[in-house]
């Protein structure tokens, strides 16, 4: 056995009680971390649960107030899409309409109506007809008058503004609508139907 004064053995001793109080101590660190990180993380799931809990019933309230909101901001939208979107169309149709508005003084306006008046056919109406066109359409009448083989008469009305003509048979309760009026009204509803300038909901 080594020989040992004291010392020695007081030195030795020290670096033994150090070593394992070292030990115990980086052990003890060890489960206190390993505790204080289980205890945080209890803390703050607890936390988490609890302001998640209040979070969700805030969110609730804001999801509810944001979507109200949200319907008000789109029918404000849409009202204001929609009517920007007829004032735009509205505004197509007269500009249409205004450059059309010299069309019955042309000779592309006379041989259209030729052709209208003859694609009538002879078993229209066997009896009496009546011719409705434009105030003032010399070029309509002209037409009729040469073109039209059964009897007829001819009425002027005001409803009729760009040119054509509509010819009813009263005997048979039957007409047929040629008018450019007409067709730039179908023109219309298929625009507000069918165009781009629809609104996206």
């Amino acid at each position: 056995m080594p020989y040992y004064n004291n010392d020695d053995l007081f030195r030795y001793f020290s670096r033994y009680i150090n070593q394992k109080a070292d030990e115990k101590i980086e052990k003890i660190k060890k489960e206190i971390e390993t505790e204080k990180k289980n205890a945080l993380e209890r803390i703050d799931q607890e936390l988490h649960k609890n302001i998640f809990r209040g979070l969700d019933i805030e969110l609730s309230e804001l999801n509810s107030d944001f979507s109200a909101r949200m319907n008000k901001v789109k029918t404000e939208y849409s009202k204001v899409l929609m009517e920007k979107r007829s004032e735009l169309l509205n505004s197509i149709i007269v500009e249409v309409h205004h450059k059309l508005s010299g069309f019955n003084q042309t000779k592309a306006y006379e041989n259209l109506m030729i052709k209208q008046i003859k694609n009538i056919k002879s078993d229209f109406c066997t009896s009496k007809v009546e011719f409705r066109i434009m105030k003032n359409d010399q070029i309509m009448k002209k037409v009729i008058e040469t073109h039209y083989q059964g009897d007829f008469e001819i009425k002027e009305i005001a409803e009729i503004e760009i040119g054509g003509f509509s010819v009813l048979c009263f005997d048979l309760g039957i007409m047929t609508d040629q008018t450019i009026d007409t067709r730039l009204q179908e023109k219309k509803q298929w625009l507000y139907e069918h165009s781009k300038l629809a609104a996206s909901q």
